[in-house]
């Protein structure tokens, strides 16, 4: 079944915040809706990149923590030129 383009820029704006680390709520769901809707009225030529734009305008997304890419380098001595 096809959907339409408002469907599918929903289904990626909630997608985009859950990847990002939102905890979704009937709150980010208006949110979205009300950036749909007002794309829609300003009509916008590329509906889902304009909505893909605005969404980090508006959201306050949380600081994702990333781990290290490798373990912190600490210089070691296997004894050579210790003078003993």
């Amino acid at each position: 079944m096809a959907r339409t383009l408002g469907e599918h820029a929903l289904s990626r704006a909630l997608e985009y915040l859950a990847v990002n680390g939102v905890d979704l709520s009937d709150r980010h769901t208006l949110l979205a809706l009300q950036l749909i809707e007002e794309g829609l009225q300003r009509g916008e030529a590329d509906l889902l990149a304009w909505v893909m734009d605005e969404l980090p305008k508006r959201v306050e997304l949380p600081q994702l923590r990333v781990p290290p890419v490798a373990p912190m380098l600490v210089r070691g001595s296997i004894g050579y030129g210790d003078g003993k």
